[in-house]
Formats: C-alpha cells, sequence, structure tokens
C-alpha cells in the first residue's frame, strides 16, 4: 500500500507541473547578490516572482532560478471542431468551438 501511494504521489507531482532551471553564472564576483534571468534581470537570492508565462519562479544561492508552471495544456479534445484559447489573466486554457466561441468543448486529457 505504503508503494502505491509514494507512486502517486511521483506521479501527481510529474502531472501537476513542469519546471526548469537556470543555472547560476560563474562569474568573477565573489560574493553574487542575485541570480540572472534569461532576459538578463538580476533578482535577489530568496527572493520568488511570477512571470507573464504564469510561472512562479525563486532565486536560490545554492542553484540558481527554478521556474514551474502549473498551466495544464489541453491535449484531448475535438480538434477538428474546437480550438483552444490561454486566458492570459487566469492562467488558464479554454476549448471553445469554432464555429460558436461561447460554447465550450469537452477536454479528455491534459498535459503539463
Amino acid at each position: 500500500m505504503l508503494g502505491v501511494l509514494l507512486a502517486l504521489a511521483i506521479f501527481v507531482t510529474l502531472c501537476d507541473a513542469f519546471c526548469y532551471m537556470i543555472p547560476l553564472e560563474v562569474t568573477r564576483e565573489k560574493n553574487p547578490k542575485g541570480c540572472k534571468d534569461n532576459n538578463n534581470i538580476m533578482h535577489k537570492f530568496r527572493s520568488k516572482w511570477k512571470t507573464e508565462k504564469c510561472e512562479d519562479c525563486s532565486c536560490d544561492s545554492k542553484t540558481g532560478i527554478r521556474c514551474c508552471t502549473k498551466v495544464r495544456v489541453p491535449s484531448a479534445y475535438d480538434k477538428t471542431n474546437c480550438k483552444r484559447i490561454f486566458c492570459k489573466k487566469q492562467c488558464r486554457y479554454i476549448v471553445v468551438r469554432k464555429d460558436n466561441p461561447k460554447k465550450f468543448c469537452r477536454i479528455t486529457q491534459y498535459e503539463g
């Protein structure tokens, strides 16, 4: 039973978030004050922020930047009659009919 619970916990973690790392740059500074992101913006150690891509990021003095998204992307739906739309304010996708965007489509599977 414990093995099943452990496997389920790992599966849920993998399904709910996609994360990536940006390692600390090796610099000539002996005491760096933070992490630089892909846009060359410096973030203080132990700081947290959200990106415009709906990612939660943090800066750690040992590993660098870690960003994770919990946005689930619809992958199984009627792609012939429906289209997915990203709602930036809500950080989520909706799937609507192409011929009538006021009607939602059924989603049977997500990724991410």
